[in-house]
């Protein structure tokens, strides 16, 4: 989309909110920038006083971010930007601005952004709505921006390149790194004599032996899609990596093609293995249903390692990666591995104090989120006062040793109609309620109309 289109945009969901409530889009993107805006209100008594008292402007930063409040993420640039106020004399403040739920987070995001306040730092991934903002000039290239700095070097490759987009350009810093696995249920693993499984096809197998049982062979968070949608892309990724993804994105590949339908196959095949309900099912109950042994697998990420810490360490459960297919594109060691939302900066307000601080940011996060039990994107020394588990450090050397494709989550590629569409639509072909031919017709329709605009 081009700049004029994404400016008429704006101004269409502008009138859109004033219609709905004048309140909406009220809170500006920067406050107070002093140094960069003559003029500009005082976002804050503390700002105006620390100003007052140091005889400075005070730079203010707002950060409209969608992590956990108190996550770890949260609480390590927090400390980083108070140590960074301090050593910077108070005339610099972060302003931090949470909402959690993603899909209220990018309603608020693009709401402000409509009413032209964009904030100075945002949360965001590399889809086609962040695109539409860089071709519209609104976001800094990170890319170059580490490289003119010489930090591109600091952060592991993989981490990187899952923030870029199919042309190679990254407007997205990470904050996070992630392995994504299956978890599984030793004792009930032992109970069948099942094997891990290798192959997609003795992945189906165990999990057959298991419903012939009466277990309920894996427990899948339906309510927030994304768990269902990465069973939809495995075959498709050995298969073909991230190319057919691409293709579909672009409208020169087709769900009902010979990879495509290997992908809904699967889901359907494996659907079929999903617990009871699982379209009704949130994150938590998924968790807690194979965490208190009622379900025998369950697929997250290492993000959730201090939940399944207790249980590891008793010896009850443990984990692999996604199965192999013969003769696929994609390796053993190639699975879902990603940097999660990235953070992205205005262009009109990245001033040199900011980019001060997040070249600061880039010096010390790493050890202070490592420090947290978390996997840094930047390379870092693991602190020496810290002890951490073995299943910490298992992990750990797993993404050391993880391939060059990997994985990318299939709604950061696709148009925001088609998403819908293919998210909505997949619950009832894993449950059996839809055909494959009608899903991918409906998937195949809103790519023809969407693909390219």
């Amino acid at each position: 989309m081009k700049k004029k289109t994404l400016v008429v945009l704006m101004a269409m969901a502008a009138a859109a909110v004033l219609t709905v409530g004048c309140g909406a889009g009220s809170n500006k993107g920067t406050e107070v920038k002093t140094e960069k805006k003559a003029g500009s209100e005082a976002g804050s008594e503390t700002a105006d006083k620390a100003a007052q008292d140091s005889g400075e402007g005070v730079t203010s930063v707002k950060w409209l971010t969608s992590r956990p409040v108190d996550g770890a993420i949260d609480q390590t640039m927090r400390e980083i930007a108070e140590q960074y106020s301090k050593e910077k004399g108070g005339n610099w403040q972060i302003e931090i601005e949470t909402t959690a739920d993603r899909p209220s987070y990018l309603q608020k995001l693009k709401t402000l952004i409509a009413g032209g306040n964009m904030p100075d730092i945002i949360d965001i991934d590399a889809d086609p709505y962040c695109k539409e903002l860089v071709e519209a000039g609104m976001l800094v290239d990170v890319k170059k921006f580490l490289e003119d700095n010489g930090k591109y070097d600091s952060f592991y490759p993989t981490a990187l390149k899952y923030q870029e987009f199919t042309d190679g350009t990254m407007y997205t810093l990470p904050l996070e790194y992630h392995v994504e696995m299956t978890w599984y249920n030793k004792e009930i693993f032992q109970k069948y004599s099942l094997q891990v499984p290798e192959t997609m096809d003795e992945w189906l197998d165990v999990c057959k032996t298991l419903k012939d049982n009466g277990v309920t062979p894996i427990s899948v968070d339906g309510v927030d899609r994304w768990p269902v949608q990465r069973y939809l892309a495995m075959m498709p990724f050995r298969e073909s990596g991230n190319d057919f993804i691409i293709g579909l994105r672009d409208g020169k590949e087709s769900m009902s093609s010979e990879v495509g339908m290997k992908g809904v196959k699967f889901l359907q095949d494996i659907g079929q293995y999903f617990n009871d309900g699982f379209a009704a099912t949130d994150y938590a109950t998924a968790q807690s249903m194979f965490l208190d042994g009622k379900s025998a697998m369950y697929y997250i990420g290492d993000w959730e390692i201090g939940a399944m810490q207790e249980a590891y360490d008793a010896g009850k459960i443990d984990y692999f990666y996604l199965p192999a297919t013969e003769g696929a594109k994609t390796g053993a060691n190639e699975f879902c591995v990603n940097s999660g939302i990235g953070m992205a900066f205005n262009t009109e307000t990245f001033d040199e104090k900011t980019k001060d601080f997040v070249l600061y940011v880039i010096d010390n996060y790493g050890a202070l989120y490592a420090g947290r039990q978390q996997m840094s994107p930047i390379k870092t020394e693991l602190p020496a006062e810290v002890s951490y588990s073995d299943l910490y450090l298992r992990i750990q050397k797993d993404m050391q040793s993880t391939g060059e494709h990997f994985l990318k989550p299939w709604d950061t590629y696709l148009d925001a109609d088609t998403n819908t569409t293919m998210q909505d639509n997949m619950l009832l072909l894993a449950s059996g309620d839809m055909s494959a031919e009608d899903f991918c017709k409906l998937v195949d329709d809103s790519v023809a109309a969407n693909a390219g605009n």
